[in-house]
């Protein structure tokens, strides 16, 4: 039979755990309402385009769009600059990865883009 302290101390080294796991959680970067927000390969519909970020580095990303009718289009783009990628203009304003340099996760990317225009 476990005792009322066992009990305690037990709930209390479970709230611990959960808190610190909240606190190591991935935080998304504070970014201007309206960013879509893109995965590391996983399309995203927008406005009539499907968006896909690739080839992520630690501030940048290729982002791929198709209208469903032509071919697909890219742009690369670095943090706090835009490009063109059929016919509108984006803005790379975070890029989250796991890892720098040559050892960037790709699979880890996390991306957002502002449509400008």
């Amino acid at each position: 039979m476990v005792g009322r302290g066992a009990r305690a101390v037990g709930a209390a080294l479970v709230v611990g755990v959960v808190a610190l796991l909240g606190a190591c959680g991935a935080q998304e970067p504070d970014v201007p309402e309206g960013a879509v927000h893109l995965r590391s390969g996983e399309p995203v519909e927008v406005d009539g385009l499907t968006l896909t970020a690739a080839n992520f580095g630690e501030e940048s990303i290729s982002l791929i769009a198709s209208d469903g009718q032509d071919y697909d289009d890219a742009v690369d783009l670095t943090v706090g600059r835009a490009g063109e990628v059929k016919g509108r203009t984006f803005e790379l304003v975070a890029v989250d990865v796991e890892g720098s340099g040559d050892d960037v996760v790709e699979e880890s990317g996390q991306a957002w883009v502002l449509a400008t225009d």
